[in-house]
């Protein structure tokens, strides 16, 4: 016989009360790391976060000849500093020549399960490379299911090799890649982008290079906060990105190359973290507050904020940090398209508005949650069904009304649901648990991926972990 599922899940009963410790920003770390990878000199950064994304990044960065040290705690605990030694493109040197071998041909790296790190490894690899060298970039996980079209078509058009390195490509599918570096033209075009992470790849990879290089974008750019995160990432390596254009054609001018800051760069608290460690407080019955963060942040995701009151709760800054608190009070019709991973908080939000015969809620604005580490929008909605909401999901939306009948399990029944290995299903899932007894989570480690100690960080706060 087969082992039960690992389970988890929060309960009711426990008000999460008081600071909850989220991890720092994977987003700014991740353009933190690429962009001290490639500047000359050496760049402190505080407070990197642990989860698996950034580690994958790391130990590629490494193997493409950056110098990286431990972690060394000069700042007291969690505030510890990683020492990171460029080294930027050249003609003799550069990326692309590794730590571990005179060449860097035919050198295997991973970026795990991080569609980020795929894509900005990709077009490092590329473009900021030392011109001919050669590397595989392989993928793990459910990102062995997600292509990035735009990106590597960019690259081709760029001058880079792009070819598949184990078998031939089976329909969008790609990984894993073997790429040969190119020098980068003077313009660089991406039409139709299906990530803003394809976008903040390019720009990275065109910043190392010395003289100012043009990156044109044809087609919206999905989930556009996070290309400005990049821009705001690397006016603190000293390049002023400058924006013209308009409608669905920009340019983007990259005046390279990156410099170090001139003290430690601080990762601020993830966005993403907080608003599930908010949403917790509301859906709880306590006060959660996030230090570290304001209305001020680069990350888009401070927008829960905003998303939260809409739906009634108490929400904004104090003390140095973001709050919240108190149960939905009304349902809301919400437009995430520039925060799209706020939608598994928010639904688990809108749930509880249902259950408490609030008002129904529609999230819009969703279109890159399908091709997510899980199908999110389905995954949620199955989710939801299970508590018996009545649930009309749709490939850009999804609107959760009160229970329809006697739809869906007992209130009092055990209930399992499957995170499918995806971390923000998980945090969502967790959320759900507030609302009723008996929820718990499968595959609960999955929050490893950006959170590793979620549940420990929760349950400090005053949430009961099941």
């Amino acid at each position: 016989m087969d082992p039960p599922p690992d389970l988890r899940g929060l309960a009711p009963g426990g008000a999460v009360h008081g600071p909850v410790a989220v991890p720092s920003s994977k987003s700014v770390a991740s353009r933190a790391l690429v962009c001290a990878a490639l500047a000359r000199g050496c760049t402190g950064l505080v407070g990197l976060p642990g989860g698996d994304d950034v580690r994958h990044l790391v130990v590629a960065l490494r193997a493409l000849g950056a110098r990286i040290s431990s972690p060394s705690p000069e700042r007291g605990p969690g505030r510890d500093v990683l020492e990171v030694q460029g080294v930027p493109p050249g003609p003799r040197s550069g990326l692309g020549r590794s730590a571990l071998a005179s060449e860097a041909d035919d050198l295997e790296l991973s970026a795990g399960e991080s569609g980020t790190g795929a894509r900005l490894l990709a077009a490092l690899l590329a473009l900021a490379a030392r011109p001919g060298s050669t590397a595989q970039l392989r993928v793990e996980g459910s990102m062995a299911r997600r292509s990035s079209p735009a990106l590597l078509r960019a690259l081709r058009g760029a001058g880079a090799g792009i070819e598949p390195a184990a078998r031939p490509w089976e329909g969008e599918n790609p990984w894993p890649l073997r790429i040969t570096a190119a020098e980068p033209p003077a313009r660089v075009e991406l039409s139709d982008p299906g990530s803003s992470q394809e976008v903040s790849a390019l720009l990275l990879a065109l910043a190392a290079r010395p003289d100012p290089l043009e990156l044109v974008v044809a087609g919206p750019i999905p989930s556009r906060p996070y290309v400005d995160l990049t821009i705001h990432v690397l006016a603190g390596f000293d390049v002023a990105v400058g924006e013209s254009g308009s409608g669905e054609r920009r340019r983007f001018r990259v005046p390279g190359p990156l410099r170090p800051p001139d003290g430690p760069l601080e990762i601020e608290p993830d966005a993403s973290a907080a608003a599930v460690a908010l949403a917790a407080g509301c859906l709880s019955g306590g006060e959660a507050r996030v230090e570290g963060l304001d209305r001020a942040s680069p990350q888009g995701d401070v927008a829960v904020l905003d998303h939260l009151a809409a739906f009634g709760c108490a929400a904004g800054v104090a003390d140095g940090g973001l709050f919240a608190r108190g149960r939905p009070t009304r349902g809301a019709t919400l437009d995430l398209v520039g925060e799209p991973d706020l939608a598994p908080v928010l639904a688990a939000v809108a749930a509880a508005a249902a259950l408490d015969g609030r008002g129904a809620s529609r999230l819009q604005g969703l279109g890159t949650l399908p091709g997510k580490e899980s199908p999110r929008i389905a995954v949620l909605a199955r989710g939801l069904e299970a508590l018996g909401l009545t649930v009309a999901e749709g490939p850009n939306s999804l609107a959760v009304g009160p229970p329809a009948g006697d739809a869906g399990a007992p209130a009092s029944a055990p209930l399992e649901l499957d995170a499918r290995g995806d971390h923000r299903m998980a945090f969502a899932f967790a959320l759900l648990g507030l609302l009723r007894p008996g929820v718990a989570v499968r595959d609960p480690g999955c929050v490893a991926k950006s959170w590793p100690s979620f549940w420990e960080d929760l349950e400090r706060a005053g949430a009961r972990v099941t």
